[in-house]
């Protein structure tokens, strides 16, 4: 009688394969290695059953890419490794990860990402002819999962960068009005730019910029028309002016 077997699943939880993945990073980064080597730097002897199958759960949340007998780490996988918790590339790279194995986006789809209980997702996978110990390993791996992005997404705060943004620009409207008021700065006309973005007002006495930046292209925008204005202005204005707006700070923030 031929040995029953389940659908493909994974067999560990997203958090446990990028900690397996990055032991193989750490050893030999992007390099295409044999499977055997991956399976010593994931700590197995050798290729067996536990090793191939922590193999195809990697590659099933597509940490590893190539095909044959020789894989390497791939460009998802550095996505989430190369970057601290909290940080909005490995954030976005997690998510990705977790919605690559075939069974887990269904389940996704089904159950409203996962919004029933364990019975319930364990009797659907009955009638998929997963075997009962199989239908079991593959809810602990998906809830696993599941924590695991909900726990990352309570690091990442999608406000983070436009706070950092305004926050920024705050303090450089403040530099250069200070700036204007110290030097008491006398402009020979009065100009208005603005946008969606952003207001820059040249006024007799002060240069005032009002920002709400949501992107560094935003920001750019800015920095450009800052830039553009002051090729406007007069030789002596200029003269006046100096360095109250320090153009290098500028560029450095749009990088």
């Amino acid at each position: 009688m031929a040995k029953v077997r389940s659908p493909q699943y994974p067999s560990i939880g997203l958090k446990e394969a990028i900690g397996k993945v990055r032991d193989v990073y750490n050893q030999d980064h992007q390099n295409a290695i044999p499977r055997e080597v991956i399976a010593c730097h994931m700590g197995y002897g050798s290729l067996n059953g536990k090793s191939l199958s922590i193999l195809s759960a990697l590659r099933k949340y597509g940490l590893f890419e190539g095909r044959g007998r020789s894989i390497r780490v791939s460009d998802l996988a550095v996505r989430i490794i190369a970057h601290e918790p909290g940080n909005s590339e490995r954030f976005e790279a997690i998510k990705e990860a977790a919605g690559r194995p075939k069974l887990f986006a269904e389940l996704d789809t089904r159950f409203r990402d996962g919004k029933a209980s364990d019975p319930a997702i364990r009797s659907y996978l009955l009638a998929q002819k997963y075997i009962p110990s199989a239908a079991d390993t593959v809810i602990r791996s998906y809830r696993e999962t599941k924590r695991f992005v909900s726990a990352e997404s309570s690091g990442y705060d999608p406000a983070t960068e436009t706070d950092l943004i305004e926050e920024t620009m705050a303090t450089a409207r403040t530099q250069v009005l200070g700036s204007a008021v110290e030097r008491d700065i006398a402009f020979p006309f009065t100009a208005v730019l603005s946008c969606d973005d952003y207001r820059v007002s040249l006024t007799s006495g002060c240069i005032e910029v009002e920002a709400k930046l949501t992107s560094k292209a935003a920001l750019r925008k800015l920095i450009r028309s800052l830039q553009l204005n002051e090729q406007t202005l007069s030789d002596d204005t200029e003269a006046q002016i100096g360095d109250s707006v320090d153009n290098g700070n500028l560029d450095k923030l749009s990088e």
